[in-house]
């Protein structure tokens, strides 16, 4: 392979990644320095562009304890380890977001970590959801009179239930690494059913006061 063709391999390489990946992607330094980020990344941090995220960002911004990502380099600095885990990240404008993170290094000078790469799947959504939820089955438990509406809560209740789960096992770290954009696109299906399904059951459950 000639170094035009190997280079051109690359470049397509890093437009699949950055340009078309349905997940967040961005890659750091250790010291937080953001070297670049992909369009996904960007609206998942609350940025009108992946421009306006480099251009006004460190990657400490996004912690809102500086220790959480201490710990998360020293644990990357072992040559071959990664990370996937369900944490809770700051968007611009300071809010929580939470999201499906893993994090690997993305290459290293003399055996030390030199870029960092994370990959982010956004389930605020799903957790707000599933606050609501055990909130309304909460209620319900508590005292709702098992009517027509309050057997209709418990259906949509229920199939809310289903989605999360489903929802839950695709985006477990396990499955995460082995996921490909058709099975993302599903995901993405599924959590705007489960919101119409929450809105629904808002308005049962508002008609039972």
């Amino acid at each position: 392979m000639s170094f035009q063709e190997e280079a051109q391999l690359w470049r397509e390489r890093y437009r699949v990644l950055f340009g078309e990946n349905v997940a967040g992607v961005i890659l750091t330094t250790p010291a937080g320095r953001i070297i670049d980020c992909n369009e996904a990344c960007a609206r998942i941090f609350g940025f009108d562009s992946k421009e306006t995220m480099l251009a006004h960002s460190d990657a400490w911004d996004f912690y809102f304890n500086r220790a959480e990502r201490e710990i998360l380099i020293d644990r990357l600095r072992t040559p071959g380890n990664s990370s996937a885990d369900e944490v809770c990240l700051r968007a611009r404008d300071g809010g929580p977001i939470w999201v499906i993170a893993r994090r690997t290094v993305a290459s290293y000078v003399d055996g030390v970590p030199e870029l960092l790469q994370g990959t982010f799947i956004d389930i605020t959504a799903q957790k707000k959801a599933q606050a609501q939820l055990r909130d309304i089955i909460g209620g319900q438990s508590s005292g709702a009179t098992p009517d027509g509406e309050s057997a209709g809560i418990s259906g949509l209740s229920q199939r809310i239930a289903n989605i999360l789960r489903r929802v839950n096992k695709s985006l477990h770290p396990d499955s995460l690494a082995r996921i490909d954009r058709a099975e993302m696109q599903e995901c993405f299906a599924a959590l705007e059913q489960m919101k119409m399904l929450m809105s629904e059951l808002e308005i049962l459950r508002l008609g039972l006061k």
